[in-house]
C-alpha cells in the first residue's frame, strides 16, 4: 500500500513538474516574440526616410545674386552643393547660402513611379514637415539626376514620430507617398541642415 501510494506520489509530481515546465516555455517563447518584435520596430522606425529633390531649386545666397539649377551633389567634407545648369555644374560653398528653396512646379521623380509635374493641382498628401538638426552625414543624394535621396532622422526625431512619417508614407496602402524637399537650410559650424518636405 505504502509502495503504491509512493508510485501515485512521485507520478504526480512528475506530471505538475512537467505541466510547470510546459508553462515556463510557452511564457518564454511569449516573451521572445515580444522582444523580437519590438527589436523589428525599432529598426523599422530607425530606418532611412526617401525623400524627393524637384529637378530645379533656387539657391538664397548671403550676398549677392541668387542662383538656380539642380541640387546634384551636397558634400559634407567639402561643405559645398553643386548644382547643374544645362551642361555646366557650379559649385558653391555651404556657407554662402542662405537658403534652397525647390520649385513649386518643378518635375518631382518618385521612387516608386515616374516624374510627375508639381503645381498641377494635385493637392498635398499631409501637412509639411519641418525636421531640424539632422546630421548633413545623415543625408545621402542617390540619384542626383532624379533627385533620389534619402535622410536618416533617428538622431532628431523620437521612434514614435518616425513611425508617424512611415504610415504617412504608406497612406491606404494602395498608393504610397513620398516627402518632396520644399527648402533646405544649413548650419556650417555645427555640421547640421533644416528640411521642410511635404508628403506627395
Amino acid at each position: 500500500m505504502k509502495r503504491q501510494t509512493l508510485s501515485f506520489l512521485v507520478v504526480a509530481l512528475f506530471t505538475v513538474i512537467a505541466g510547470m515546465a510546459a508553462q515556463v516555455n510557452a511564457a518564454s517563447q511569449e516573451v521572445q516574440k515580444q522582444n523580437l518584435r519590438s527589436v523589428q520596430a525599432e529598426a523599422n522606425a530607425s530606418g532611412p526616410i526617401p525623400v524627393a529633390l524637384p529637378t530645379d531649386a533656387k539657391i538664397s545666397m548671403k550676398k549677392g545674386t541668387p542662383q538656380s539649377g539642380r541640387v546634384v551633389e551636397i558634400d559634407e567634407k567639402t561643405q559645398k552643393i553643386s548644382i547643374q545648369r544645362g551642361r555646366d555644374k557650379v559649385s558653391i560653398p555651404l556657407s554662402q547660402i542662405d537658403k534652397i528653396v525647390f520649385s513649386k512646379t518643378a518635375v518631382v521623380y518618385y521612387s516608386n513611379g515616374g516624374p510627375i509635374l508639381r503645381g498641377d493641382g494635385t493637392p498635398a498628401k499631409g501637412r509639411p514637415e519641418t525636421w531640424r538638426g539632422i546630421p548633413m552625414n545623415a543625408f545621402r543624394l542617390l540619384d542626383p539626376n532624379q533627385g533620389q535621396a534619402e535622410v536618416k532622422l533617428e538622431s532628431v526625431l523620437s521612434l514614435d514620430k518616425l513611425d508617424s512619417l512611415r504610415s504617412v508614407m504608406v497612406g491606404d496602402g494602395k498608393n504610397k507617398r513620398q516627402f518632396v524637399v520644399d527648402e533646405m537650410q544649413f548650419d556650417v559650424q555645427k555640421k547640421t541642415m533644416t528640411i521642410a518636405a511635404t508628403p506627395s
